[in-house]
């Protein structure tokens, strides 16, 4: 099958939060800049005499997303929030990590879709596993939360 013609565009894409308990937090209300890495292993240069004569792999490289949403609310105690959902708290306080034995912070598994079917295109997505998330609030019009991740379980790209 030849790569699809149709070009994605934010109305295409969702994003999806997933705690270890299988709870998951549909994310709305998106400016639509998602964003990640996939970088490959340190490189280790191998030299002789200053000539490259080698290229090993180092350390596993820790990949990075983000993406920016309007601010609704910052807590409830009844239902989730974005900011309970990531943090653990209020109405997530019982929540439970993906990260499983040897990962001591609170972790998600995220996955960011993007379906141009509609239109001809086609549905994949990528799924980013044992995810560390950080907010950043900020006023303005209107109000944003930068969400930003560490990925310590790798991603998986994959039909939709």
């Amino acid at each position: 099958m030849a790569e699809s013609t149709v070009v994605s565009v934010p109305r295409d894409g969702s994003i999806t939060i997933t705690n270890g308990d299988a709870t998951s937090y549909v994310v709305n209300y998106e400016n639509g800049d998602f964003s990640y890495n996939e970088d490959k292993a340190e490189r280790i240069t191998i030299f002789s005499r200053g000539s490259i004569v080698g290229l090993r792999s180092g350390n596993d490289p820790i990949p990075t997303l983000s993406f920016t949403v309007h601010l609704r609310e910052l807590m409830n105690s009844s239902a989730d929030t974005l900011l309970d959902f990531i943090s653990k708290t209020n109405n997530s306080s019982g929540a439970t990590s993906t990260g499983g034995t040897g990962y001591e912070p609170f972790l998600v598994d995220l996955v960011f879709k993007t379906d141009s079917i509609a239109v001809g295109g086609s549905s994949t997505k990528v799924t980013c596993s044992k995810v560390l998330l950080f907010a950043s609030v900020s006023e303005g019009s209107p109000d944003q939360i930068a969400i930003s991740g560490e990925i310590y379980g790798g991603t998986i790209r994959a039909a939709g």
